[in-house]
């Protein structure tokens, strides 16, 4: 019996990538058939009725609609210009089968690229959804671009929870040594309260520690890590690319928050630093990363006049 998905394959003449198979497969029920009056699982996707049918009508209004071309879910309205007046039309997401690439397309037929791939494009926000479903706390994961900084923001963040302003389930640092030596610490007092509350962060940030011996020493072990991380809702891939960014003479601060007052935190990253990972959702994740990119802006500035100063 063929799934949803292969059965809009067949009625559309296309072969699905494999990436976008598996995502159906494992998501495609939590997906609205009507996304554009409805909310999204995850990034305006769409069930298989909502593909096949959205895809149909496309074909019809257009002529020059490719037939790799599968509309996989809805973007929202975007602004044009018609005649020296604005005017908002629907944009759409969609899937360029032969290829693989994703793109937007509104109503008129307009196109343009956003990502080389379907995992590239939805990949950490799957992870994000899945992690919003399974866990009540907000995870992020920020990264720093020197040994130090993570420890810092940490002691700061423990400061702001003796006073209120943050409850942390769980806080972890991991630091990359310049020899590429990894080690994570995690608070005492959070380690007392149970592999349950801290494993989320825990099973992360140790990945990131024994990354390099998975493949070798630790070929049990690596098996049972895996396991773990299915468990946890986080797939092999976002452990890979995780470490890829991770590099020698870094660190990186893992927190769960149950809640917290943004606008005394924020003052706390007055280190700047870069997201890897957060189960918020788009938009709040994105207001964080601009606060962290202009304070890391001011960082920078701060460097340059003491430079010219010197100089």
């Amino acid at each position: 019996m063929r799934s949803p998905v292969e059965n809009v394959a067949k009625t559309l003449g296309v072969k699905f990538p494999e990436e976008y198979v598996r995502f159906m497969e494992k998501y495609g029920k939590k997906l609205p058939t009507d996304p554009i009056s409805g909310q999204s699982w995850v990034l305006g996707l769409g069930d298989a009725d909502f593909v096949e049918g959205t895809t149909l009508a496309f074909r019809s209004k257009l002529p020059n609609f490719a037939p790799e071309n599968v509309v996989i879910g809805y973007s929202g309205l975007k602004k044009i210009m018609i005649d020296k007046i604005e005017e908002e039309i629907d944009d759409y997401v969609m899937l360029n089968t032969q290829d693989g690439k994703i793109l937007s397309v509104d109503s008129l037929g307009a196109t343009k690229i956003i990502a080389d791939g379907f995992e590239d494009w939805a990949g950490s926000e799957i992870l994000a959804a899945e992690l919003r479903d399974k866990y009540t706390s907000t995870l992020t994961v920020v990264l720093f671009d020197d040994v130090l900084k993570a420890e810092e923001a940490r002691t700061n963040l423990l400061k702001l929870q003796h006073q209120g302003y943050i409850d942390l389930e769980d806080i972890v640092v991991v630091v990359k040594e310049a020899d590429g030596t990894a080690k994570y610490h995690q608070t005492n007092e959070m380690a007392k309260k149970g592999a349950a509350v801290g494993s989320l962060t825990g099973l992360i940030a140790g990945a990131l520690v024994l990354h390099p011996l998975l493949g070798a020493v630790l070929v049990g072990a690596a098996g049972a890590i895996t396991a773990s991380f299915a468990d946890a809702g986080i797939e092999d891939d976002f452990i890979m690319n995780l470490t890829a960014n991770f590099k020698p003479g870094s660190s990186a601060l893992f927190t769960l928050v149950i809640r917290s007052q943004p606008e005394k935190v924020l003052p706390t990253f007055q280190l700047g630093g870069k997201i890897l990972v957060t189960s918020m959702n788009k938009e709040e994740a994105a207001r964080l990363q601009a606060d962290l990119d202009a304070i890391q802006e001011n960082i920078y500035k701060n460097q340059e006049s003491k430079l010219d100063r010197i100089k």
